[in-house]
This record gives structure tokens, sequence and C-alpha cells, in this order.
């Protein structure tokens, strides 16, 4: 999932939300009317297509209007949703069993062709959408009658969560085909089978969505509360919170760290965490000096006291990063054995005099400079001026190079390069957020040679000779003890490499209104946010 410190951008111009009584009113029949559920995102979307939706702010919007066969409940569990039941019948083979009764929003009745279509776009390098890496290990689809079959071309322990994420949302071939190029825009729109379908868009201001009169499970629809649902982009962090203070918004998830204090103790807000999956990283860019060199990278790692910059930054919003491209949410059911592996860890703890040491024998016993790119969000300057301070013991200068979060996405994703084709900057803090329960949703981005090149999240430009063929080993391996041991072998080469500093495994915290009681949001929030599940607190 792209992710760039995801809870602190601040990328645009806000446009001002107007106070609205958003708890129903009465009909001239005397029933109540739906309510209105306005949101206040960080910044704009990128699209209305559901193939686009890959950051924080275009699946709030994608996911209220597309559904898949599968998804996500509140305990990571894959459970039905178009499809009424699937199973996995060899280590192959996917079977899904999809209702015959569901409309799209535009009152067409879903068919296996939107299915078919659906995945094949996904799985398409060409289709348009961010999710063909995702099929990299499917052989084939079949459609047999109302069933829908996935054929992988090799075992995966991790296949069995890709229908649930976006990559597995169904749209109208129809009204995709009847649109072309303008599927997906604010005059296009799209069609899907979610709770609310699109009514409007306006660019960097709001999103406007209803409900969907045609929605399939009649029980949900009955009892969704609101008849419209309202995005308010807005990018400054202070307006932001003080719409949410003062009611003028309802909902947000895309919070500020260091407003936290004042949107917790706020008497009108209701205010959750829950565990990620991400991770918020300093990556050394390992193909030019001076972190070519190993024992540069592994002298800044023990001169850094990762723990004491959390406990003053981010204080209880996540857990202090340390060894692992992963943190606990994503430890699953070796849980015990990671906790071990990482407590025995020897660069598990800030040591400078052997930090020290190791300068001392790298290449640049006597220091250096080097650059450390960041974006916008505060908490990313507390963390580079700490940095900063810190390496001034090993006689490191570093240039901190503030820039918009566009631009360093841009570098992030391995899109702006130096004279010599290597990534333009000597360290980068940025972050990402494994897109399903499993810890190769971060490993295959973060460690993946095919990563560091050219639009790659890999920023550390990491490639080492067989990390590749483990990653993939411990992907395709479906017994957990054998997995678990891949995965081992595999940390330990990437420990002792240091390609990244994990800072911190961040909390997500969001607040709504009083006025309403939450359903459980939890690490899947992205595929499944289930607005239509909230409920009048009286």
């Amino acid at each position: 999932m792209k992710k760039l410190i995801p809870v602190l951008l601040i990328l645009a111009v806000f446009t001002a939300c107007g106070r609205k009584d958003s708890g129903g009113s009465q009909s001239a029949e005397g029933t109540a009317a739906g309510a209105a559920l306005t949101i206040a995102m960080h910044e704009d979307i990128q699209s209305l297509d559901p193939g686009q939706a890959w950051d924080f702010t275009t699946n709030q919007v994608a996911g209220q209007i597309a559904e898949g066969l599968v998804g996500l409940d509140s305990n990571d569990a894959i459970v039905p949703v178009l499809a009424k039941s699937w199973t996995q019948t060899d280590d192959l083979t996917y079977v899904y069993d999809v209702r015959d009764d569901i409309l799209f929003s535009d009152g067409s009745k879903l068919t296996m062709d939107d299915v078919l279509f659906s995945f094949e776009r996904s799985r398409d390098p060409e289709g348009g959408t961010y999710f063909a890496d995702f099929f990299a290990d499917v052989e084939s689809f079949t459609v047999d009658g109302w069933q829908f079959i996935i054929k992988l071309a090799t075992p995966s322990a991790v296949f069995k969560y890709v229908p649930a994420t976006g990559a597995g949302w169904i749209i109208s071939k129809a009204y995709f085909e009847k649109q072309g190029g303008n599927f997906g825009t604010a005059s296009g729109g799209v069609v899907g089978t979610g709770p609310f379908m699109y009514q409007s868009w306006t660019s960097g201001q709001e999103v406007v969505l209803k409900k969907n009169p045609n929605y399939w499970d009649k029980e949900k629809l009955a009892a969704n509360i609101f008849d419209t649902v309202v995005y308010k982009a807005i990018p400054d962090d202070t307006t932001r919170v003080i719409a949410l203070q003062n009611g003028d918004v309802d909902f947000s998830i895309n919070l500020p760290l260091d407003m936290l204090d004042q949107l917790s103790s706020a008497a009108s807000l209701n205010y959750y965490s829950f565990e990620t999956y991400h991770v918020d990283s300093l990556g050394f860019n390992t193909q030019r000096p001076p972190f070519d060199d190993v024992n540069a990278r592994r002298a800044v790692a023990l001169a850094l006291d990762i723990p004491r910059m959390h406990s003053v930054t981010v204080k209880d919003a996540g857990i202090a990063g340390d060894i692992l491209p992963f943190g606990p949410g994503l430890y699953g059911a070796d849980k015990a054995k990671w906790e071990d592996y990482v407590k025995n860890s020897p660069y598990n703890s800030y040591n400078l005099d052997e930090a020290k040491r190791l300068l001392a024998a790298s290449r640049y016993p006597g220091g250096f400079s080097c650059d450390l790119v960041i974006g916008e969000a505060s908490v990313t300057g507390d963390w580079a001026l700490f940095i900063q301070e810190s390496l001034k013991a090993l006689n490191i200068s570093v240039e901190i190079r503030k820039m918009t979060g566009e631009e360093q996405d841009l570098r992030q994703n391995g899109q702006v390069f130096d004279g010599n084709g290597k990534r333009d900057y000597d360290m980068l803090i940025g972050g990402w957020e494994a897109d399903y329960p499993d810890l190769n949703g971060n490993i295959d981005i973060l460690l993946k040679s095919s990563q560091a090149g050219e639009n790659g999240y890999n920023h550390a430009a990491y490639a080492r000779p067989g990390v590749d063929a483990l990653i993939d080993q411990q992907r395709t391996t479906l017994d957990p003890v054998k997995r678990f041991e891949v995965q081992k072998e595999l940390m330990d080469i990437v420990v002792n490499d240091v390609p990244y500093i994990y800072l911190t495994y961040p909390s997500r915290q969001y607040v709504l209104s009083k006025k309403y009681v939450s359903p459980a949001v939890t690490a899947s929030w992205l595929w499944s946010l289930p607005l239509q599940d909230i409920r009048r607190a009286n």
C-alpha cells in the first residue's frame, strides 16, 4: 500500500466546511430522514476508479462504492461478500460461489462477465490498475456457471488475501466500456455494488456519495442511517482538527500525531486507536557512497537511540521500531518466535562505542557528509533533527532536505535519479503498510530487488543475492513451521545488512462524533471501513 507517513501528510489548500445537522430530521410523514456523515481527509482522492485505490484517501471512497467476492472481518478472517462461500480445494485452486441476486447501483444485474472482467483488468499490467503484481502467481481464471475459479501456477501462502483487497473489487464491465477513458473521473464516475454510490467530486474540495438503494444486503441497507456521505479535503492539520472539535466534521481517520491530545480530550468526540501493519523507516541508499558501505550503515544504526526518539515524538501512538521490517501487527501465529528473535539480536540496542568502532572499520573512519530527504509532516522533521544531532557524535554531518509530500513520494518511489542513474538521496524517511495481514506484504516491497529501481518502493535500493529467492520461497511455502524457518534465514541476512532503520510501528487513530457509535475498525480498514454499520448513540 502506497504510504508516506500517511497519518501526517499535508499537501493542498482547505475549502471551508459548512456546519450542518447530521443527526437526521423529520419528514412530513414523521419518519426520520437519513443523516449526512461528513468525513475529513488530509488530501483529495486520486481517482474514483477502484483499480487506482491505493492510498489513504482514495481507498476510503472507492471502498464504499465497490466490493469484492470476499472481504476481511474485524478479526482479519476472510469472509464472503459478493460470493456466498469460498473454498481452497487444493494448494493451487480457489473456488468462489458468486451470488446470483446482486445489482449494481445503476440497477443492472451483476454477471459473471463483470467478475471475470474485473479480475482480468486487475491482473493486466496495462489494465490501468495498481494491482497487477498481486496476481504474479496466477495461472488462470475460469467461470463455471456462478462459480469463479482461480488457478495458481505455484502455491502461495498469501494469495488467499488478494481477492479481499482492492485487487478483487468488482465493477460494471458495461459501465466501464461505456465511459472509456472517462471512467473514474469526476464526470465519468464509477458503478459498483457497495452500500454507497457516486454522486459528485469537486476536485480539491469534496466527494459526495449517496446511499445505494439497490444494495444487495437488505438488512444492512435498512439499518444504514446515512443517506449521504461527504468527504472533505482539509489538508491543513489545524483546520481539520478545529472542524472536528466544532462538529463541522463527524469522522476522520487522517489525524496529525502532534494534535492527538487535543482530539482525545475533545468533549464532542470519541477517540479510538488500533494496531496497524505499517512501518516508518529510515532507508539508506545502498547503491551509492557512503551507504554502500555496510559498516557505515551499521554505525548509524547503533548511534541512534530509537526508543528515546520514539518516546519524545510518537509517544504512545505506536511502538518503537526495532530490527524487523514489520511490527507486532504482522507477527501472526509466530508472535513468540519473532519476539525472541528481536530480543536476542545484537543490533537491537543503542551502543555508541560500538558505532564508533564500526565507523572506524568503514571506508569513512573520520566521518562524512550526507543528506536526508523528508516530507512535510512535522513528526518526520522531529525525527530528522534527532538523527542529525545524534550523528554528530560520529562526525557525520546530515543535511536535511525537506520537500513536499509529492516530491518525497517521487523519490521513495524511484522516480528521481542522479547523474549515475542512482536514487538521488543518501537517506530517506518513508513508510509502507502491508495490504493484508501477512508480513510478506512488507518484505516483498521493501526488500525485493525488483522494487529497488524505477517505480519501486524499496527506498533503500537494497539488492542482495539470495534475498529475492528467500522472499519467494517463504511466500510459496505453505507449511507454517517451515515458512518461519525460511523467514528467519531471510531476516538473518537483512538484519546483518541494515538497509533500513525502522523508526516506528505506528498505531492509527480515528475520531467519531459522540452522536454516533462506531463499529469495529481494524488494521484492514483500507479495504474494510464499515461506514454503513455506524449507528446513532441514542
